[in-house]
C-alpha cells in the first residue's frame, strides 16, 4: 500500500451530490445519471491512483475494479456518498480474495491504516512477495485485505525479480516508478518503491 494523493473532489461529484441531497450511494444505481456519476468517479479516481489498486496496488482497470468504501455502507450509512471515504479497489473473487472483495463490512476504524493516509511505514516487504504489517494496525490491515493471497505473493515476487534484473536503480526507478504516458504505474509500485529505497536495485558486485 502507499498513500493516494487525492486530487480535489471533483465538480460532476458534487454536483450529484447538490442535486439529489438525500441520495446514499445504493440509489446511484437507480438510474442512469446515478450509474453514470458512480462511473466517473471510478474514472477520475482511478487517475490519482495510477491505475493501481489503493491496497494491493496491482494494476486495474474499469472492468475489474470497484468502487470501495474505505468505512463500510452497511456500518456507516451517513458516509456513503462522501469523497474522501471511496477509493478503487480490485475486484477479485473466488476462493482467496482480497482487498475490497475481502474485507467487505469488516472495519475497525483504531486500527485499519488507510490509503489516504501515510501509510507506507505500516508494512514491510520480502523478496519472496510476502509483505508483513508493523504494528498492531499494520498486521490488522495485511489480514483483513488478505495481502499475502497465494497469488498476490507469486505476482510480488516476479516483479521483483524483474526488477533486480535491471541492476541499475535509476532504471528501475524511471521504468516501474514514474507513470507512463497516460498515466499509469506499474503493478506493486508500493514494493518497489521499499526496495528501491533500500538500495536493492543498485549495480551488482559483478559490474
Amino acid at each position: 500500500m502507499k498513500k493516494v494523493n487525492r486530487e480535489t473532489e471533483p465538480d460532476f461529484w458534487i454536483e450529484y451530490k447538490r442535486l439529489h441531497p438525500n441520495h446514499c450511494y445504493m440509489d446511484l444505481d437507480k438510474s442512469i445519471q446515478g450509474r453514470q456519476a458512480r462511473q466517473d468517479l471510478r474514472n477520475f479516481l482511478l487517475q490519482s491512483q495510477f491505475g493501481l489498486c489503493a491496497y494491493c496496488c496491482r494494476r486495474i482497470g474499469i472492468e475489474d475494479s470497484l468502487n470501495e468504501h474505505i468505512k463500510p455502507q452497511a456500518k456507516y450509512p451517513k458516509q456513503t456518498m462522501d469523497y474522501e471515504n471511496i477509493i478503487v479497489s480490485c475486484r477479485s473473487e473466488g476462493s482467496t480474495p482480497t482487498c475490497g472483495s475481502n474485507k467487505a463490512n469488516e472495519y475497525d476504524e483504531a486500527l485499519f491504516v488507510s490509503p489516504l493516509e501515510e501509510c507506507e511505514g505500516h508494512f514491510i516487504f520480502y523478496p519472496n512477495g510476502q509483505i508483513e504489517g508493523i504494528g498492531e494496525r499494520g498486521q490488522y490491515t495485511c489480514d483483513l485485505l488478505n495481502l499475502n493471497a497465494y497469488e498476490l505473493q507469486r505476482a510480488r515476487r516476479a516483479q521483483y525479480k524483474i526488477c533486480m534484473s535491471y541492476q541499475n536503480e535509476e532504471l528501475v526507478h524511471t521504468c516501474f516508478l514514474i507513470p507512463d504516458e497516460e498515466g499509469k504505474q506499474e503493478p506493486f509500485a508500493d514494493m518497489i518503491q521499499f526496495f528501491y529505497e533500500r538500495g536493492d536495485f543498485g549495480i551488482s558486485d559483478g559490474e
